[in-house]
């Protein structure tokens, strides 16, 4: 466990980014969803849409288990601005910027920090992560 209140805000402050990082994930699949014409994609799209939604709740869990049950003033504004630009790319870039982001494997690197926070939470994590690149075949 942590043992500093420093190292607990710090694991506080990621878990707010990663809600954020999952919401914006939703909008960006939504937005893929409504530009695309193959149905099997949209079908792939949807399904990790729905992957975000889920991890998203996961996290706040994981926040209210560590009584950090503040709003996030800066989350609204982000998501309103990501699916704003959303909007304005087309499938192609929509996907180089999904391609990019996916190959960065960002809560890979996380979980081998923060892992022994909670081992069941960071496993969902990992799971939701190699289910997107399985899906999207992105390696």
């Amino acid at each position: 466990q942590m043992n500093t209140d420093g190292e607990s805000k710090a694991y506080q402050n990621l878990l707010v980014k990663m809600l954020i990082i999952e919401n914006v994930g939703e909008i960006f699949y939504k937005s893929l969803i409504s530009k695309v014409k193959n149905q099997d994609l949209k079908t792939t799209y949807e399904r990790l849409t729905l992957g975000e939604h889920e991890i998203a709740g996961h996290i706040k869990k994981e926040l209210l288990a560590r009584n950090e049950n503040k709003r996030v003033l800066m989350k609204g504004i982000i998501l309103s601005t990501a699916k704003f630009i959303c909007g304005l790319l087309t499938e192609r870039q929509l996907n180089w910027i999904l391609k990019i982001a996916l190959k960065r494997r960002i809560y890979s690197r996380w979980c081998n920090i923060y892992q022994y926070e909670n081992h069941e939470f960071w496993r969902l994590l990992l799971d939701h992560e190699n289910l997107q690149h399985e899906l999207l075949r992105i390696y």
